[in-house]
């Protein structure tokens, strides 16, 4: 394919919280890029929040019109790059870095005195996210840096694939704090599916023990999927009484991070860490009396890079660690052949309160 030709692409756009339309967009495929046509996409809460308004309405306004989704995966159609040929079957990374972007020169699109040196690109303010004030997955053909589209191992099957993109911002998350893993209990705030994947990813991977890992959560039913895991609800625990927890990973978020994190600081044992994972549109007071009087270190962690997914790439061939996720997925995917199915399927989303993801199956 010559340097600068275009492909069409069908997108269901999001112009209004609840409101999609099918629209057409054009793009420009450059030397290094790929396009591929999305196959499967698991909704996020990020996803629901665009959708109900649930954003603030500054955001709104500042990044809609928008295709929806950053989970997902699918086939090169087109490939002006050696690296990834066409019919390869590939995970999406949605964080596409500025140094990618415009005319792939390696050049950021920023002024160079905005700039840091050694900025993780998940992280980088020219960087620029799918979903998120950027088409997204929504679309019939999405053109990427072909960094961006990670092949898939035969040996990892879809369901399994499309859940890279969350289990990426878990393994971005546990690698903060990798160094510290063995200095004590490793716990983890969370029953959901962030939750789910953190602590799998910790036991799979890490190799941290059920004795020593702990998952604290609020729904009896979902605690009983950890079962590799030593869970507690948080209702009925006494946080200031457990002894040896060195290191703390918050995935709740919303109304819930102001609990967690605060129990958290009370679980902890001085000089430990805490990382923050959970997303709220509110601030958060936290105890900071006693983070200073225990010597806390609390870090953020936000998405994640093109080297989480590869690493996961080879994680995800472990079988055992394949059938421990696989619970996340459900019994059926939501055939996509319409707004109409968009739509229905985004309202079952935005009132479904059970422990499952949402995968959507796409036919163009």
């Amino acid at each position: 394919m010559n340097k600068h030709e275009v492909v069409t692409s069908k997108a269901y756009r999001l112009i209004a919280p609840g409101k999609f339309v099918e629209t057409t967009l054009q793009h420009e495929v450059k030397q290094g890029q790929v396009v591929v046509k999305p196959t499967l996409a698991s909704i996020c809460h990020a996803d629901l929040r665009y959708y109900t308004g649930k954003r603030k309405r500054n955001v709104l306004k500042e990044k809609l019109p928008m295709a929806l989704f950053h989970e997902g995966i699918g086939h090169v159609v087109i490939s002006n790059a050696d690296s990834v040929p066409p019919g390869q079957r590939v995970v999406i990374v949605p964080n596409i870095p500025g140094r990618l972007l415009n005319n792939n020169s390696g050049k950021s699109r920023l002024p160079q005195s905005t700039l840091r040196n050694n900025v993780a690109d998940n992280y980088a303010a020219d960087s620029v996210f799918l979903g998120s004030g950027y088409d997204g997955i929504g679309q019939s053909h999405l053109v990427l840096p072909a960094e961006n589209a990670v092949p898939v191992p035969d040996s990892i099957p879809d369901g399994i694939a499309v859940l890279t993109e969350l289990s990426s911002v878990s393994l971005h998350a546990i690698h903060h704090v990798s160094a510290f893993l063995k200095e004590g209990k490793v716990a983890v705030f969370g029953d959901g599916p962030v939750g789910f994947l953190t602590a799998a990813m910790l036991y799979h991977v890490f190799r941290i023990p059920k004795s020593q890992l702990l998952v604290f959560g609020a729904v009896r039913e979902k605690l009983a999927q950890f079962d590799f895991a030593t869970t507690h609800l948080v209702q009925d625990y006494h946080f200031h009484r457990q002894q040896n927890v060195a290191t703390v990973i918050e995935c709740t978020g919303g109304v819930f991070s102001e609990s967690a994190i605060n129990q958290a600081i009370d679980l902890i044992a001085p000089q430990g860490k805490i990382v923050l994972l959970g997303v709220s549109e509110e601030r958060v007071p936290i105890n900071t009396r006693d983070v200073l009087a225990k010597g806390l270190t609390l870090i953020g962690s936000s998405r994640s890079t093109v080297s989480d997914f590869k690493a996961l790439m080879q994680d995800f061939q472990n079988q055992a660690y394949q059938q421990t996720i696989e619970k996340l997925l459900p019994d059926q995917y939501d055939y996509i052949r319409n707004v109409n199915d968009l739509h229905n399927t985004m309202d079952k989303a935005s009132k479904n309160k059970g422990w499952k993801k949402i995968i959507m199956n796409f036919d163009w």
